[in-house]
């Protein structure tokens, strides 16, 4: 990833602890639950050759990444569904392991 951009943005998890309050354990569940299954979902694709449901993983991604504050995370989904719309599988397997790499980093900022 080019120019890496931090993994949090405070700002906005200060603002989602602030709206949610009590709630706020429930949409850290639900974020973390879905990022699972949404790396799930790109690893599937990917392993069958199916650059257009990578794509939409990836861009279903990074919407949620994008509300969480998660920055890096978001970036790497935006890059991820670049080269699933462009067809470039070996650009989307780099791409998938900034993807994870950045989510292990997020996980303990989340907490």
């Amino acid at each position: 990833m080019a120019d890496r951009k931090p993994d949090m943005d405070l700002n906005v998890q200060q603002g989602l602890r602030e709206l949610m309050q009590d709630d706020y354990a429930l949409l850290l569940e639900t974020f973390l639950a879905d990022a699972d299954n949404r790396l799930r979902q790109l690893h599937d694709a990917l392993g069958k050759d199916d650059m257009d449901a990578f794509r939409q993983a990836a861009h279903s991604f990074k919407g949620s990444c994008g509300n969480m504050g998660a920055l890096a995370l978001e970036q790497a989904c935006l890059e991820a569904e670049g080269a699933g719309v462009a067809g470039d599988r070996q650009a989307a397997s780099v791409l998938l392991a900034d993807i994870e790499q950045a989510f292990t980093r997020l996980k303990p900022l989340l907490g």
